[in-house]
């Protein structure tokens, strides 16, 4: 059985051989790009969704905006079952490791970095230490119950 795991290349016989041994051709999104950048590149398979959204082009122009934005071809020789894949993905060279053989089999490190606000979001809703042990915070413990019952006070009296 084949091997499952993903490969990385920058190779550009190696990315051209496995595209068009699966019926794939280069592309970019159309709309996308301006003057003399294509826009966003992809791979286009027949019978995929990028029919209205794809716009094919040549592989020389595809190759030296890949290579102009230093991408790297993050792809899958097989799925589990055994059977030809077409996965793939075009990745940044910074995040792949890869040399210009593309032999190495590591898949792109992805950054873990935290979602927006949620520093703050964690901050907001942390108790106190006191409040956490169990003890009453400076304000006291019905100190938010007494506010809103002086405040009904209040409103019924001056009627």
């Amino acid at each position: 059985m084949k091997s499952t795991q993903a490969k990385t290349t920058v190779d550009h016989d190696e990315i051209r051989e496995w595209v068009e041994s699966r019926g794939g051709s280069p592309a970019r999104v159309k709309k996308t790009g301006r003057k003399s950048d294509p826009g966003i590149l992809r791979v286009d398979f027949p019978g995929f969704s990028g029919e209205r959204t794809l716009e094919h082009m040549e592989w020389d122009e595809w190759f030296a905006a890949f290579d102009q934005n230093k991408l790297a071809f993050l792809y899958q020789e097989n799925v589990k079952s055994g059977q030809e894949s077409r996965f793939s993905k075009l990745v940044a060279r910074k995040n792949a490791t890869t040399g210009r053989s593309g032999r190495k089999t590591s898949a792109p490190k992805r950054s873990a970095a935290p979602k927006r606000g949620a520093a703050k979001k964690r901050a907001a809703t942390k108790r106190p230490s006191s409040a956490r042990k169990g003890r009453s915070t400076s304000r006291g413990a019905g100190a938010t119950s007494r506010t809103k019952r002086a405040r009904k006070t209040s409103r019924t009296s001056s009627r």
